[in-house]
């Protein structure tokens, strides 16, 4: 904007007057009060521009907390932001995967150490998915495991009168029942003192260590080192 001319604000600037002021007192009032018209838009546009770097900054930061973010055409797009969370603080993304695996038991030595209840004795019944066991010796207890001469085993099949032994987790303690630990895992099928795990596919492969030549195959042991494992948790 252009300062306007003195000679315009002349004609409506109004003029001192005759007022008690010594000769030529009044045209100098006059000229300076002109003067300082004609000078006042100048002064204010330049002191207007040290203010638009400052002005522009300010625009940014209002733009940034109300949750956008400017940018010109052509830049790529913001990341978006965290949300916080209700304590304020950024929401981590969630884990991707699965929230835990199926624990696996590689010996003999993670079963007795997992179970609730280890016990020899033989198949009495088989009815509706669940089994009655007659229990002939409790190889390991924990103090909260229920026991009686029978006990109900859910999940586990086999024939009437086969001998077993059973590594087994408490299902539901209310009710006394067992089921075993992961699955035909934790059943050794018993010939006189040889015991040997059910399913070879998912046998267990050592007594207190894995052997990977084992995987795959079934694993034979003897009903004696099975009790001195079930000791060495006592």
């Amino acid at each position: 904007m252009s300062a306007p001319d003195p000679a315009e604000w002349a004609e409506i600037a109004p003029h001192p007057g005759d007022h008690d002021l010594p000769a030529g007192r009044h045209e100098l009032h006059r000229s300076r009060l002109l003067a300082a018209i004609a000078q006042q838009p100048r002064t204010r546009g330049r002191a207007l521009l040290p203010l638009r770097p400052a002005l522009a900054a300010a625009a940014m930061v209002l733009v940034v907390a109300a949750g956008g973010i400017a940018v010109r055409p052509g830049d790529d797009p913001p990341a978006a932001l965290p949300s916080p969370d209700a304590s304020g603080r950024a929401a981590r993304p969630a884990p991707p995967g699965p929230a835990a695996k199926n624990r696996g038991y590689g010996t003999v030595r993670h079963l007795t150490d997992s179970a609730d209840l280890v016990v020899r004795g033989e198949v009495a019944s088989v009815a509706d998915g669940r089994m009655v066991y007659r229990v002939a010796e409790v190889l390991y207890r924990a103090p909260e495991a229920p026991i009686a001469t029978e006990i109900t085993v859910a999940e586990a099949a086999g024939s009437a009168g086969q001998p077993t032994v059973l590594y087994l987790g408490l299902a539901d303690p209310g009710a006394g029942v067992y089921r075993p630990l992961g699955g035909d895992v934790g059943i050794f099928d018993l010939a006189g003192e040889t015991a040997t795990s059910r399913s070879p596919a998912t046998s267990v492969t050592g007594l207190r260590t894995e052997d990977a030549t084992g995987a795959g195959r079934a694993f034979v042991t003897t009903l004696t080192e099975l009790r001195q494992l079930a000791d060495e948790r006592r």
